[in-house]
């Protein structure tokens, strides 16, 4: 008899989160689990609301979760959403639960109390808040898979969690589909946005808010424009800081540079770009990365969780400190400004996503970690 999976998260957002947890769900699915999603349903405009699970196959269950308080109104929604959740279970009678947001970790925890349903949880970020009042109401289940170093050491010391129960698995990306374009696709993603094909192009894959650091591109735009190198920027993905983005582009003098294009293929813009640009501020991974190495684009970014892990610096990437927009700057003149360097990263990238990143490599040691703490 297959196995049977849950997977639970608060929402599905834009995020990285959402996209892994396709990548997981569709993967066990191809392998024989049987596997069902439970969310709050679909936050903001993306591609991977419930639908997407479903037309893959993939059942999705609505349990709405609320913020976590001690207000009256949100103990009683709070109830309900138990109650909820405790439908799902015996409706689909998981033999696991994989938790991916810790805000829905005691729902799940009270789960395994009543039904005896181990359930592991994975941490997504780096630098969740770490009060006593946070540890407290967190429950990591039988195991707590980590897709970092640096998040592994987040877990450790500073939420506690006893590092006999954290499994190190990285995310792992369908290297059947991000791979590198013919030149004939290269040439199309280029035309879809009126790109030459001489055209110096950088793209940005990343939901639009302060923590991804659209702002740090935006100035290195600029200055590479001061320099007399006019460098086109992708700017895909939505978020609340997209009138803040444009107006600094408009100020900074290349609204002409930078192109908004929302929420489209990933693959397509990577596959259009020469140089893919992560300067975030904060992240668990950085799946966008992976995914542009496996297109054969040499990723730039900044040192956040999981930098040391995709780039060996200067081999087959750049890693840039944060808030320097000045170095960013003086990495993509160099790779934009040299073919020969660039192609020669490029596929050190790809070898080395190949080679640690893959969906299989990851389904791999998500279901050795199951197996741990299946009966």
């Amino acid at each position: 008899m297959n196995k049977r999976v849950l997977l639970v998260a608060k929402f599905l957002d834009s995020s990285g989160v959402t996209t892994h947890m396709f990548n997981l769900a569709r993967g066990l699915a191809s392998l024989g689990w049987n596997v069902a999603i439970a969310s709050g349903g679909q936050a903001g405009e993306h591609s991977y609301g419930p639908k997407t699970f479903e037309s893959n196959g993939i059942p999705h269950l609505d349990v709405p979760f609320p913020r976590l308080s001690f207000s009256v109104g949100d103990f009683i929604r709070a109830g309900k959403s138990y109650l909820k959740m405790d439908a799902v279970v015996r409706k689909f009678n998981p033999d696991i639960i994989h938790v991916h947001y810790r805000s829905t970790s005691p729902y799940v925890r009270a789960i395994q109390l009543q039904h005896q349903i181990p359930f592991v949880t994975t941490i997504h970020i780096e630098g969740l808040p770490d009060s006593f009042l946070h540890k407290i109401t967190t429950f990591w289940g039988d195991r707590c898979i980590s897709i970092s170093a640096d998040t592994s050491k987040y877990l450790i010391h500073n939420l506690s969690v006893s590092p006999s129960k954290i499994r190190l698995v990285y995310n792992g990306v369908d290297d059947s589909y991000f791979r590198p374009p013919t030149e004939a696709e290269r040439c199309h993603a280029r035309q879809k946005w009126n790109l030459g094909q001489e055209d110096k192009v950088v793209s940005i894959v990343a939901r639009l808010e302060h923590t991804k650091g659209h702002d740090i591109l935006i100035k290195a735009l600029a200055l590479l424009r001061a320099k007399g190198c006019d460098v086109i920027a992708l700017v895909a993905g939505e978020g609340s800081m997209k009138k803040a983005f444009v107006q600094q582009a408009a100020t900074a003098g290349v609204s002409d540079l930078v192109r908004f294009i929302g929420h489209t293929d990933s693959r397509e813009v990577f596959w259009a770009s020469d140089v893919s640009v992560l300067p975030s501020r904060v992240e668990g991974f950085g799946l966008v990365t992976v995914e542009s190495m496996l297109c054969r684009v040499v990723p730039v970014r900044t040192p956040a969780a999981g930098a040391y892990e995709q780039i060996e610096d200067g081999n087959n990437g750049f890693i840039v400190l944060f808030e320097d927009y000045e170095a960013l700057a003086m990495r993509l003149q160099q790779l934009l400004a040299d073919k020969g360097l660039r192609n020669k990263m490029a596929e050190a990238a790809l070898l080395t996503a190949k080679n640690k990143f893959t969906q299989k490599t990851m389904l791999e040691k998500t279901i050795a970690v199951y197996k741990e703490v299946l009966p």
